[in-house]
């Protein structure tokens, strides 16, 4: 076995030099997240955080990369320096790839020992899928070189198995949620011609043109409103719109839109990777909102993918809830976990959050309750369709 050898990036272009080896580890780990991919991780940083400290450690064996990590730098609580996973609410980004099919430990071993030597004497990685092989070895590295770990779950995502039998999957859904959409269907049928589209196969000069029609969309409900959505924040639209050109370069761009005569009332933005198809965002047009055309789009989506054979599973990205366990999914865990590598003031900082910071959040939570009962709003991430 060839000596492994640690690499460190330590800026975007960089990353962006190395896309060759970072992707053909990608295609080979067992993340089929395609944001995991150099670009996309680069398109984040220069847009969410251009200024942060950026580092990505990798091992690497006779020219072929077994592990890597891209981070960024951040701050807890204004004064401990931490670094980070890359992603927020607006778009999900970066994960631990690893090769399973090489000696696994040796090469997180090595991966830790070179994450070690980074500025950051804290690492602070939220919305780990942390129940994954992957960060399990992770952590099990943790362990055996002594470095203190804690992990937290922060929700759990569904996650649609696809296995191309239709009927077969519509008769384990709730009964009342099948009738429910015939009657949606039914309804906004008699308001007009009611089309479905999927689109996989745009062109580059397309994207845009597509991307704001999808977006209007969402403008005209509570985002809109509270100038929270993407057409009225500064800079999202054409982050947005950049990220899904680089989706179509790659052919893994998936829209779905639900049309009622020359009006779209329901989108979906989303994109495939290694036979999954991510849901990242759902909007639909609140004037239609009781004939709930954001569920009718599942639906119709889940249909066609049921006849899509390259297609094995629709995952939900966002936190599962109430609207969409009706579709019956599997779901997985997403968590932060806190590593504190080195200096005292950072193994303080992890105690802290291990024993104390529980002890807080219920009581926080108990004078919440005491203040009366909560006012439900819609989910920031725009998880929950109509």
């Amino acid at each position: 076995m060839s000596a492994l050898r640690a690499i460190s990036l330590t800026s975007i272009d960089q990353l962006r030099a190395a896309a060759p080896q970072w992707d053909d580890l990608w295609w080979r780990s067992d993340v089929a997240l395609p944001m995991a991919r150099a670009e996309f991780i680069a398109q984040w940083v220069e847009h969410f955080c251009p200024k942060a400290a950026f580092r990505a450690v990798a091992v690497e064996e006779d020219g072929r990369w077994l592990a890597s990590l891209p981070l960024v730098g951040c701050r807890l609580g204004r004064f401990l320096p931490a670094g980070g996973l890359p992603g927020n609410a607006w778009s999900p980004c970066g994960d631990l790839l690893l090769d399973h099919d090489v000696e696994v430990d040796a090469a997180l071993d090595l991966l830790l020992a070179t994450v070690s030597k980074l500025p950051w004497p804290l690492l602070w990685l939220n919305e780990a899928p942390h129940e994954s092989s992957r960060w399990r070895g992770l952590q099990h590295a943790c362990d055996r070189a002594g470095v203190p770990v804690v992990h937290r779950q922060q929700y759990q995502v569904g996650r649609v198995e696809i296995r191309h039998d239709w009927d077969s999957y519509q008769r384990q859904l709730p009964k009342n949620h099948r009738q429910a959409m015939t009657r949606a269907a039914r309804r906004l049928a008699e308001q007009g011609n009611l089309q479905f589209e999927r689109c996989c196969d745009l062109s580059l000069d397309q994207v845009e043109l597509r991307m704001r029609k999808i977006f209007a969309v969402e403008d005209r409900g509570w985002k809109g409103r509270a100038g929270s959505s993407v057409l009225h924040t500064p800079g999202m639209f054409p982050f947005f719109v950049r990220q899904a050109e680089e989706h179509a370069r790659l052919g893994q761009l998936d829209l779905a839109t639900l049309q009622l005569d020359e009006r779209l009332i329901a989108f979906l933005y989303g994109f495939r990777g290694k036979g999954v198809c991510f849901a990242h965002k759902i909007g639909y047009d609140p004037e239609f909102a009781a004939f709930s055309p954001g569920q009718l789009l599942f639906f119709r989506l889940l249909e066609q993918l049921h006849q899509d054979e390259q297609v094995r599973a629709l995952d939900f990205m966002g936190p599962l809830n109430q609207s969409l366990s009706r579709w019956r999914p599997a779901s997985y865990g997403v968590g932060r976990l806190a590593l504190a590598m080195r200096r005292p003031l950072a193994r303080a900082a992890l105690y802290a959050y291990q024993h104390w910071w529980p002890r807080f959040a219920r009581v926080r939570a108990h004078r919440s309750s005491d203040a009366g009962p909560p006012v439900l709003l819609p989910s920031p991430s725009g998880r929950g369709p109509g």
